[in-house]
């Protein structure tokens, strides 16, 4: 009777064991990103399936082989299967397809938002959620941003709240030395010294320049700028076309002296058929066609690499070269289109997370490994003894392959790593940015007076300069990092939307001609009356007291 009684009682303890340990598994489960280090493969858990939206460069980026490799880390990370409905658009069409979905509230799951989108009224009117009430599900993305200088502020509204994931890359440099440009000027340098014109370091000379081409060649137009953008002649009067820091407070650019002197010299270049009238419409394929054709031989703003390789494209004799932002005397040395490669940093790019998504949490999780080192070196570097090895400190570099070509960025898309030419794998939200300088292509560069074919990045003269304390280096680098209540962000959005159209199509009907300078004062009144910009700066700098008291 004894064993008997002995035997139940046994089993009942073994029971309640047993219920016990079940439940304290069913509520004390860790989250799948908490399994990252687990390469036990993937289990029988239900497939997570959520849908995105990213840019695609004419490429099916699902097909290479780094985008299958990362679709497996991904799997063995999360501990199940993953179902992604990608939707690619085509990077030139992108921002305004873009813009389209959101104002239909047609967006997937997670979205790219278009370049420098303002997603406060998205957030106003419900679309997508606040990241920042899920913390604790993103530690690879919440330790990046305490990285960087005012990261959680400079994502984040003055209430807390984050509506996006920040693109996000390690430094490209040291500390304190090494100026990255990403826009610059470009010039067609065996025309230049087959003619032997001085490459432009002035806009006296720019014009100079462009006189004596339209004189050799009338029926073409010598000047042309990428992304309608007058950003070189701003900068060459130390001011921009928009709200920005001048050192003591946000101003707008318009009001500016510097602004009307700037449309004023593009005008006279648009009158005398110096600069392409088509600049307006010109689309980046347009804009590479006629620098291969001998249409244009001067570019105001360009984007640093692409000079590069049109010479390797054209491969014909033909060298655009790359140089800085020509100096308007009166100002100064020109201000260049200086961004952060010597510490961690925030990128242009940005990510929204739509309200109508079923599984948020899920997908904040599978988000937040993107800024997983591990994930980082896969899509950037791609796979050890494949595309990269180490060397003596540990650190990864491209295999020779990549570095005896003459455009590694081809041999890049061989394997549809993020160092290519045209593969983006993965979500692209963030990048080990040395792996550009590590297999930089030749550039063709006109620096500090002298002409040399050496990767930007690689460049001496650019490497040694001093970091941020430099006269290239806009005022506006070190600007306050300012947050808006969801207020503020509505009363500027309800102002600055409609400022910002008229101020883009007046500046180009004075450019044209069809504007007079003589109605200048007209303009600028209108621009006042349109809404309270001063309302708009006080509410900047208010932000800015915020941020540095």
């Amino acid at each position: 009777m004894k064993k008997s009684r002995v035997f139940v009682l046994l089993m009942v303890i073994a029971l309640v064991v047993a219920l016990t340990s079940a439940c304290s598994k069913n509520n004390n489960e860790p989250a799948p990103s908490d399994n990252a280090s687990n390469k036990g493969g993937v289990s029988n858990a239900e497939p997570l399936k959520f849908s995105v939206t990213v840019q695609s460069n004419g490429v099916d980026n699902t097909q290479s082989m780094i985008h299958k490799e990362w679709m497996k880390l991904m799997e063995e990370k999360l501990g199940r299967k993953i179902e992604i409905n990608w939707n690619y658009i085509p990077a030139a069409d992108y921002d305004a397809k873009m813009k389209l979905e959101i104002a239909s509230n047609n967006m997937t799951d997670f979205f790219m938002t278009p370049l420098f989108y303002d997603t406060s009224e998205m957030a106003e009117q419900g679309q997508i959620i606040d990241i920042s009430q899920y913390k604790d599900l993103m530690p690879n993305y919440m330790n990046y941003l305490n990285q960087v200088k005012d990261g959680v502020a400079r994502t984040s509204t003055a209430e807390g709240k984050m509506y996006y994931f920040k693109e996000t890359s390690t430094p490209r440099f040291p500390a304190d030395k090494g100026m990255l440009i990403q826009n610059v000027s470009s010039y067609r340098y065996d025309l230049f010294k087959e003619n032997n014109i001085k490459i432009p370091e002035t806009l006296v000379e720019l014009y100079a320049a462009a006189k004596q081409l339209k004189e050799l060649y009338p029926d073409k137009y010598p000047i042309n700028t990428r992304w309608k953008s007058f950003r070189s002649l701003f900068s060459a009067n130390h001011m921009t076309n928009e709200i920005y820091w001048n050192g003591k407070e946000y101003v707008h650019g318009v009001f500016e002296p510097g602004y009307k002197e700037a449309l004023q010299f593009a005008n006279k270049l648009y009158v005398e058929q110096l600069l392409d009238p088509e600049y307006l419409v010109d689309t980046d394929d347009l804009i590479k066609q006629k620098a291969l054709n001998g249409d244009n031989f001067i570019w105001l703003t360009q984007w640093f690499t692409e000079p590069g390789n049109l010479t390797r494209t054209a491969n014909d004799g033909k060298i655009f070269a790359v140089t800085l932002y020509p100096d308007n005397p009166a100002y100064g040395t020109a201000w260049q289109n200086v961004v952060n490669g010597n510490t961690p940093d925030l990128g242009w790019a940005a990510a929204s997370i739509s309200a109508k998504a079923k599984n948020p949490e899920d997908i904040v999780r599978f988000v937040d490994l993107q800024y997983d080192p591990e994930v980082m070196r896969l899509l950037t570097w791609g796979i050890e003894g494949t595309t990269y090895t180490l060397d003596g400190e540990g650190n990864p570099t491209f295999m020779d392959e990549f570095k005896t070509a003459d455009d590694p960025w081809v041999v890049g898309n061989k394997y549809g790593i993020r160092a290519s030419k045209d593969y983006r794998p993965g979500l692209q939200m963030s990048s080990e940015s040395a792996a550009f300088v590590d297999f930089a292509a030749t550039d063709y560069t006109y620096f500090n007076g002298k002409y040399e074919e050496v990767p930007i990045e690689k460049h001496e003269y650019l490497r040694g300069l001093p970091m941020p304390k430099n006269d290239y280096v806009p005022v506006w680098y070190e600007a306050p990092s300012i947050q808006f209540t969801e207020d503020e962000s509505q009363q500027i959005a309800e102002v600055m939307t409609p400022l910002i159209t008229f101020v883009e199509e007046s500046e180009a009907r004075f450019v044209s001609g069809k504007e007079s300078f003589d109605n200048w004062d007209a303009f600028i009144n209108k621009v006042k009356s349109m809404g309270d910009i001063d309302k708009v700066l006080q509410i900047y700098n208010d932000a800015a007291k915020r941020a540095t008291s």
